[in-house]
Formats: structure tokens, sequence, C-alpha cells
């Protein structure tokens, strides 16, 4: 007895628990988060169009009615009565319940389809980058995946087009197995077997800067946009062609960028050394910074892209134009990653440019507009917290817009030996820094 009543007194404790955790019915009338979470599951199964407002009315009661006769056609004993019973809410959740109302096909919309149009690019199956509408494009790219599973074997594959639980399912988890050869299934711990198709940029070039030999590319020469890494030409201009030491007066058109633009921020008027405006102009990728160089150096805009592209001439990069100084997409703004290697390994051999694109903090003076400003990289590669840290890399530029992508021209040292690698048009950052690695990890080996 006197060990049943601790049982008994432990039964109470949980028994209430339990009930509470039970799902309460929602019905019309019923209004508050759990009939919104209820509404953004109904809109995920196509079920509900709208947005989710949390009230329970005639709209939301016929969508759950549609989603208990889908139960009840698949077996589920459920009454088809428009009030999400416990049961109702239990299943609504379940993805194996929801079977079918999951598959995404042409004229679907959302994060589950900008999810399955990522993996899908990242497989070099879509060309277009994820925009969340599944068009013609996704539903080819889908059917080719299809291809692949069909050709492997896997059993219940077959070539619809539609997104169904298979196809999600394979797409989105282990790849292994299916014979492609994409940035996915590298073995990492074989740094030495990489090849292009196991880089997740469209374009990438690996060199030893020691001797300028290419030690692996992947449409080196193709022209892209470069966002922020059109930064390097602009320093580099601004050290061949200017004092570092003197004073400079920040002009107007600093502040003629995008309202999107990475700042440092400077301002009109501001005075301050002309080495600071050039730290803020690459650890903090300023836009304004970029415009003040380029006014400050050649007096305009315009004046200065020109400077840009003459200098890019010299240097023999014959897949470039500059039409800006800070990279901010534009018409006629492109270059390529060998070009980009070109003028890195030229600006290398600028001690301040290597001095400037190897910190990863620095502090601004105090100047009559603000005060002191310390300011930092964010760069994940050099960041020894981060699972991305690569011992031995530093510099130079990174650079992101939607359509460049993620873009980074960077240096890692060992045992006395520089590499240089250029990566354009990765979908993230952390593939990024994933090719980065691989990169320099296959040529520390070469």
């Amino acid at each position: 007895m006197r060990r049943l009543i601790p049982l008994l007194l432990a039964l109470c404790l949980i028994l209430p628990v339990r009930a509470a955790e039970a799902p309460a019915s929602l019905s019309q009338g019923s209004s508050g988060p759990e009939v919104k979470a209820l509404q953004q599951r109904l809109i995920e199964l196509k079920l509900l169009d709208g947005k989710a407002d949390g009230l329970y009315g005639p709209r939301t009661a016929e969508a759950v009615k549609h989603f208990q006769l889908h139960l009840s056609e698949n077996g589920y004993p459920v009454a088809a009565d428009g009030t999400a019973g416990p049961e109702t809410l239990r299943l609504v959740y379940d993805d194996e319940a929801a079977g079918s109302l999951l598959d995404l096909k042409i004229g679907d919309r959302g994060t589950r389809v900008s999810a399955l149009q990522a993996a899908l690019y990242d497989l070099r199956l879509l060309d277009e980058l994820p925009d969340g509408a599944f068009g013609p494009a996704t539903a080819r790219a889908v059917r080719a995946f299809q291809e692949v599973l069909v050709s492997s074997g896997v059993e219940g594959a077959r070539l619809s087009g539609e997104a169904d639980a298979l196809t999600r399912k394979k797409l989105l988890g282990d790849l292994q197995g299916l014979g492609l050869r994409v940035p996915q299934t590298f073995d990492d711990t074989r740094p030495e077997s990489l090849t292009a198709d196991d880089l997740y940029a469209k374009s990438a070039l690996l060199i030893d800067a020691g001797t300028g030999r290419a030690l692996l590319s992947k449409e080196a020469e193709t022209r892209r946009y470069p966002a922020s890494t059109t930064k390097i030409m602009t320093l580099l201009l601004a050290l061949e062609d200017m004092d570092l030491k003197q004073t400079v007066t920040i002009p107007a058109q600093a502040r003629e960028i995008p309202p999107d633009s990475s700042q440092v921020p400077v301002f009109e008027g501001e005075q301050m050394p002309l080495a600071d405006l050039l730290y803020g102009l690459m650890i903090r990728s300023g836009n304004d910074a970029a415009n003040a160089v380029a006014v400050l150096h050649s007096g305009s805009l315009e004046a200065f892209a020109g400077r840009m592209n003459e200098r890019a001439k010299q240097l023999g990069m014959a897949g470039t134009h500059f039409v800006n100084p800070h990279g901010y997409q534009a018409a006629g703004h492109y270059t390529t990653a060998a070009d980009l290697a070109r003028l890195t390994l030229e600006a290398l051999k600028n001690e301040d440019f290597r001095a400037i694109t190897g910190s990863r903090e620095y502090t601004m003076q105090r100047t009559a507009l603000r005060a002191e400003l310390p300011i930092r990289l964010s760069t994940e590669l050099l960041d020894p917290a981060s699972p991305f840290y690569y011992p031995g890399a530093f510099g130079v530029k990174s650079g992101y817009t939607r359509a460049a992508g993620f873009c980074y021209v960077g240096c890692a040292e060992r045992d006395g030996r520089l590499l240089l690698a250029v990566i354009m048009n990765a979908r993230t950052r952390n593939q990024a820094w994933t090719d980065m690695r691989r990169l320099f990890d296959y040529g520390f080996l070469k």
C-alpha cells in the first residue's frame, strides 16, 4: 500500500498535464494563436487562400472540412464537419496524413517552393535563383531529378514534374547512391580529389600566388557580376595615386548610393584620414566610402569609373568593365574570376593593400560628426569561433547581391606558400566558405 500511494500521486500529477497538452477543439468563432497556426498550415496545404488572421470563420471551417474529407478518403476515421477537434488538429500537422496535399506543382508558391528550388539550383538542375513560384522551369528541373531517381532504381519514383513526397524526401535528404557528382556528395576527407563539379560557386579559380600557376579552374573566364569585390580595384587605385596619410573631406556624392547599400557611414563635410576612409571601404564594405574615394581621386564618379577601366586594361583584364566604384548592381558592370585574380595578384604587391585587406578590425578616429568608430569584419572564414574558420586565411574582399550571388576573393598562407582563391556566384555564404576551404585544402596538397 505504501508503494502504491506514491504511484497514485504520480499519476495524479501526470494525468492533468497530459489533459492540458491535448489540443482543444477549434470551431467557428474561435480565435487566437492556435487558430492562426492552423490557418498557416491550411495555407501550406493549399486548402486556404490569403493570410492567417487568427479568426476561425466560414472560410477556415470550409478548409478544415476539405482536409477532413482528404483524411476520410485515405482511411482516417474523422468526421467532415469543419470543426477542428483533437484528432483533426493532430493529423493536420502530420506530413504523412497530409500526403499528396504537400505535393508541389506548377502554380504553387511559398517558402516550400523556395526550398525546393534552392535544392534544385544547388544540383545545377535549375538555372534561375529561387523565387518561390513553381513554374515550367521548376517543373523541368523536378523531372530531371526524377529521371536520376528512376535511373538509379529508386522504388516508387515516377516522371511527373511534380514534387511528390518521394521526390522531396530524396531531393532534400541524402543524395548518396544516386550517381551525382555535386558539391553535396563530395568526400571532404579526400581533398585531393576535388574537381570543378565539387564546388557550389558558378565560377572559381585557385592560384599559387608564388608562381602564378592555376591549380583549379571553373568557368574562370565567364563574365559575372562582381558585387563588392569591385572595391579591390577602388582600393588599389586609391593606394597607387593618393597619400594614405592625408586628411580628406567627404564629398556630397558619398550619399548618392541606393538606399539598401552597405555604409560605413561617412557624412558630407566630415574630415578624416584617408586611411580611415579606406579601412571603412573594405571592412564595412561602405558604398558611401567607395563614392567618396572615387570623387576624391578623380573628381567625379564617371571619371573614376573610366580610370578603373584604364587600369583594368593595363592589367590585361579583358573580361572586365566597371561603371561604379562599389559594385552595386548595374548594367555593364562585370568581371571574371580570372580577372579578379589578376587584379588581386597585382594589388598584393602593395604593402598597404595587404595591411588593410588583412585586418579583421580597426578603429576609425573621432571626427567632428561622430565618436570614435570601431569596425570589425564578419567574415566567418577568418573567425576562430566559426565552424568555417580556416587557419592561415586572410583578406581580401567579399561581395553579395542577389544577381551576383556570394563572391569572395581570399588568400591562405601555410609554410611560406601563398594561395589565392576566387569564387563567384555561390548561392549562400556557407556554400562560399565551403568552397574556399575545399580550394585551399586542395591547393596545399598540390
